[in-house]
C-alpha cells in the first residue's frame, strides 16, 4: 500500500454559524463520577495504557469519543415530558450512552466499572454535583436507582430503575456546578447504579442521561468530587477553522494527521488518526480531544463561549471548530493520508503542503526530502544546498528564481536591507547568496547550512 497526502483548506464561516451550538446545554455528573468522566479521567487513551479493565472495554467498543465527549452524553426527545418518548428513543440497553450507538461502550457489563463511595447523611441524602461546561436553565432533574434485585451482568433497562428523587428549576452556582441534595430509600446498601437525567424545557427538548456507578458507604466519608477545571480566562488567538465545509473523501483506512510548528518553523506536534470503522464518524472529536489534552492551556481547538467564558468543542457542528493557540505566530497542518494502491500518486509536491525536515514527496518523477521548515518551495528549483535535496543525478537541480544572480549583478550588503531567495551582495570582498527570505543576519556569519552561502574557500561561511 502506497499513501498519498491531500491538505485540508479553510474557508470563512459566517458568525451565525459559529455561534449556533454555544447556547446549547452540556456537562456530565461529577460525584458521584458519571462512567464517561471516570474514563475521561484515568487517562490512558492515547498510548494504549487505560488502567481500568471497564473503561479499556468501553474504549475497544467506542473508542475515546464517549470519553472525549464526556459533557454531550445526550439525546433530543420533542415530547420530552412523556416519559415512553424518551424511552423510544433511550432505549433499554443503550440508557448510560443516552441512546447513542457511536457512545455504545459506555453501556458495557463489567464488573470493573469504578464505584463512588457514598455516604448519606441524618436525612437520608447525599449532596450530587453536576459540572456544566454550559449551564441551561430553565430544566429539570430526575435521579433515577437501580433496584435492589438488579444483576449487573445484564444491560440496563428502564424496568431495572427506580425514581428516588427530582428537582426544578435550580440555578447553577459561580463554578458552573448544580448542587443537589438527593434522597436515597431508607435502608438501602450495597453497589447500585445511580441514573441522572437533566432536561432542558425548550423546544430542541435536548436531555443529559449519565451512568454512575456507586456502593453506600455506612462508615466513611462521601469521595469528595472532583474540582472542575478552572475556565481559560483569556482567549486565544484564533488560526483557522480546523475542518472545511468542502473536505469530504475520508474513508476507513486513511489517516488523519495533525502537525504544528512555531514561529522558525520547527514541528512541535504530530498527532495521527488511523480511520477505523468505530472513528470513521467521530475522528474530528477524538482528534481534536487527543490534541486538546496534549497541549492543555497553550493551544485550543473549539469555539470559544463569549456567555461561558470557556472553550468547548462543537460536536454538533463540526465546521465551527477553530484552531486556537498563544499567539499568531504559530502554524498548523491538517492533512489526509489516503490509502491507496497507486503508487504514482504517492507523496506528491503540493505547493499548500508545509514540510519540516525529513519529509519526502515526488516531484517530476524525482524523490525529494525536505531539509528543514518549508511550504511552498517547488523541488528542482532550491538549489544544491537548499531545502530540496535528491540523491537521483538524473534530477536537476537549480539555484531558485533570482533577479541578482551573478557576481555582476550583486550589491553591497546592507544590514537593514530585506533580502530573498537568490539575492547576491559583496560583504568583506565575498560574494555571497541568499538561500532564503532574511534580514539582518550578517554574510559569514550563518554557517555552512545557513542563509548566507558562498563558493570562495577563502570565505568564511
Amino acid at each position: 500500500m502506497k499513501l498519498t497526502l491531500s491538505t485540508l483548506t479553510s474557508i470563512v464561516f459566517l458568525p451565525s454559524i459559529l455561534m449556533s451550538n454555544i447556547a446549547q446545554g452540556h456537562g456530565w455528573v461529577e460525584f458521584p463520577s458519571a462512567r464517561q468522566n471516570t474514563c475521561y479521567n484515568d487517562g490512558g487513551l492515547w498510548n494504549n495504557s487505560i488502567p481500568n479493565q471497564a473503561c479499556q472495554a468501553a474504549y475497544d467498543v467506542s473508542g475515546a469519543y464517549p470519553f472525549t465527549q464526556r459533557n454531550e452524553v445526550a439525546a433530543n426527545v420533542t415530547n420530552f415530558n412523556h416519559l415512553e418518548s424518551v424511552k423510544a428513543i433511550v432505549s433499554d440497553g443503550s440508557l448510560c450512552a443516552a441512546g447513542d450507538s457511536e457512545k455504545a461502550g459506555l453501556d458495557i457489563t463489567s464488573q470493573y466499572w469504578q464505584k463512588t463511595a457514598v455516604s448519606l447523611d441524618d436525612n437520608n441524602q447525599f449532596e450530587l454535583v453536576f459540572t456544566a461546561t454550559a449551564p441551561h436553565n430553565p430544566s429539570f432533574w430526575e435521579f433515577y436507582l437501580t433496584n435492589e434485585n438488579y444483576d449487573p451482568s445484564t444491560p440496563l433497562t428502564w424496568n431495572d430503575l427506580t425514581l428516588i428523587d427530582t428537582a426544578g428549576n435550580i440555578s447553577v452556582n459561580n463554578s458552573k456546578q448544580y448542587k443537589i441534595n438527593v434522597t436515597v430509600p431508607e435502608g438501602r446498601t450495597g453497589d447500585a447504579i445511580l441514573y441522572t437525567r437533566w432536561q432542558r424545557d425548550d423546544s430542541a427538548g435536548e436531555g443529559f442521561y449519565n451512568c454512575s456507578d456507586i456502593t453506600f458507604n455506612d462508615n466513611g466519608e462521601p469521595t469528595e468530587p472532583t474540582d472542575p477545571d478552572e475556565p481559560i480566562e483569556n482567549p486565544l488567538v484564533a488560526l483557522d477553522y480546523f475542518i472545511s465545509t468542502d473536505f469530504s473523501g475520508v474513508e476507513v483506512g486513511d489517516t488523519v494527521r495533525l502537525r504544528t510548528f512555531n514561529k522558525k518553523g520547527d514541528e512541535t506536534t504530530d498527532i495521527q488518526q488511523v480511520i477505523t470503522d468505530a472513528n470513521l464518524n467521530t475522528w474530528p472529536a477524538v482528534l481534536a480531544g487527543q490534541f486538546n489534552e496534549s497541549k492543555e492551556g497553550k493551544w485550543y481547538i473549539g469555539i470559544w463561549s463569549e456567555e461561558m467564558q470557556h472553550y468547548m468543542f462543537d460536536s454538533q457542528n463540526i465546521n465551527a471548530n477553530k484552531v486556537f493557540a498563544q499567539s499568531a505566530n504559530p502554524s498548523y497542518q491538517l492533512s489526509l493520508i489516503k490509502d491507496s494502491d497507486d503508487p504514482e500518486n504517492s507523496d506528491t509536491w503540493n505547493i499548500d503542503n508545509v514540510y519540516v525536515v525529513g519529509d519526502t514527496v515526488t516531484y517530476q518523477q524525482c524523490n525529494w526530502e525536505a531539509q528543514w521548515w518549508t511550504q511552498g518551495e517547488e523541488p528542482g528549483t532550491t538549489g544544491e544546498w537548499g531545502v530540496w535535496r535528491t540523491a537521483d543525478t538524473n534530477c536537476s537541480e537549480s539555484d531558485g528564481p533570482s533577479d541578482n544572480e551573478g557576481e555582476d549583478d550583486s550589491t553591497n550588503y546592507a544590514h537593514d536591507t530585506i533580502y530573498q531567495q537568490g539575492d547576491v551582495v559583496t560583504y568583506q570582498n565575498c560574494t555571497w547568496q541568499a538561500h532564503w527570505w532574511t534580514q539582518g543576519e550578517e554574510p559569514g556569519t550563518t554557517g555552512e547550512w545557513g542563509v548566507w552561502r558562498n563558493d570562495d574557500e577563502n570565505c568564511t561561511g
